[in-house]
Formats: C-alpha cells, sequence, structure tokens
C-alpha cells in the first residue's frame, strides 16, 4: 500500500468512527448531552470542510463556521461528502502530497502545512474529538462503539476472510 492509499484508508476508517458514532446516540435520543455530541460531529466535518476549500482553494460554505451545528439526520451524509473528498483528493496523482498551502488561521495568521500534514491533522483532530464523544456517551450512561483503529482492521471484511 502506497502512501495515498494509506491516507485514503485514515479517511475511510475516520468516517466508520463517525457513522458509529452517530447510530449510537441516534439510537439513544434523546439524552442529557446529546447537543453535545452533535455539536463536536459537526465541528470535526466543518473542519474537513474549512481545510479542503483551503487546500483547493474555494470558498467554504459561504465562510462556514467550525462551530456550525447540523441536524442530527444529516450527520451521516455531510460526513460522507466531507470524508469523500479528501478520499478523491488524496488519490489525484496530480495532487502532490508534499505542497506547502499558505493559508490563514481562524485568527488571520498566515501558515503553511503540507497536504500530508493537513491530512494528518484531520484524521487526529477527528479522532480526538469522537474521544470526547464517547467519554460523554458513557457519562450520559450510553455504552460507546470500540472505536480504535485496530478494532476497525479487525472488523475489515477482507482481513476476516484472509484469517
Amino acid at each position: 500500500m502506497d502512501e495515498r492509499q494509506k491516507l485514503q484508508q485514515l479517511f475511510v476508517f475516520d468516517l466508520w468512527s463517525t457513522r458509529k458514532l452517530v447510530d449510537v446516540f441516534t439510537e439513544n435520543i434523546p439524552f442529557k448531552e446529546q447537543e453535545a455530541c452533535v455539536s463536536l460531529i459537526s465541528h470535526v466535518i466543518n473542519a474537513q470542510k474549512i481545510w479542503f476549500s483551503r487546500v483547493v482553494e474555494i470558498s467554504a460554505d459561504g465562510d462556514l463556521d467550525i462551530w456550525t451545528n447540523y441536524d442530527i439526520k444529516e450527520l451521516k451524509r455531510k460526513a460522507k461528502k466531507a470524508n469523500q473528498a479528501w478520499i478523491d483528493l488524496v488519490g489525484d496523482h496530480e495532487v502532490d502530497l508534499d505542497k506547502l498551502i499558505k493559508y490563514k488561521s481562524s485568527k488571520g495568521v498566515n501558515y503553511y502545512n503540507s497536504v500530508w500534514e493537513i491530512c494528518n491533522h484531520l484524521i487526529i483532530h477527528g479522532q480526538h474529538h469522537r474521544a470526547q464523544i464517547a467519554l460523554i456517551l458513557k457519562n450520559s450512561g450510553i455504552e460507546p462503539p470500540l472505536l480504535d483503529y485496530a478494532h476497525y482492521t479487525r472488523t475489515d471484511t477482507i482481513r476476516q476472510k484472509m484469517a
């Protein structure tokens, strides 16, 4: 597996994790911290959209706010769309993963990061917030799903067939 395929696999894992969480908190509506969970998943999706707009130099949904919340029924669809954009971008062999992207932070400060670094940031950022959601669910008396990468790879049907 080359570097592009590995990054694509991580974005597939990212989407898988988000879907698992959304399924769990959708099945348990309503619960005390439901809005916090929706807010954090929405934030992860918005971050992917904003970073994508920086990399491909397009405007992000009318200058999307990083904390814009989505309806719980839209989360899986919006997550799939955001992740698919990254999967397609990373898979495009004309995209230089080492290219430095100049952008302004939300505070207006100029920075540079490579496409590869941005992709890794998005995966880590998403997993950070999904861990927060898992803790919120646990504290609400809801059993969170297993979201570790190792669990994801063990549940991969291809690997199961090889075992």
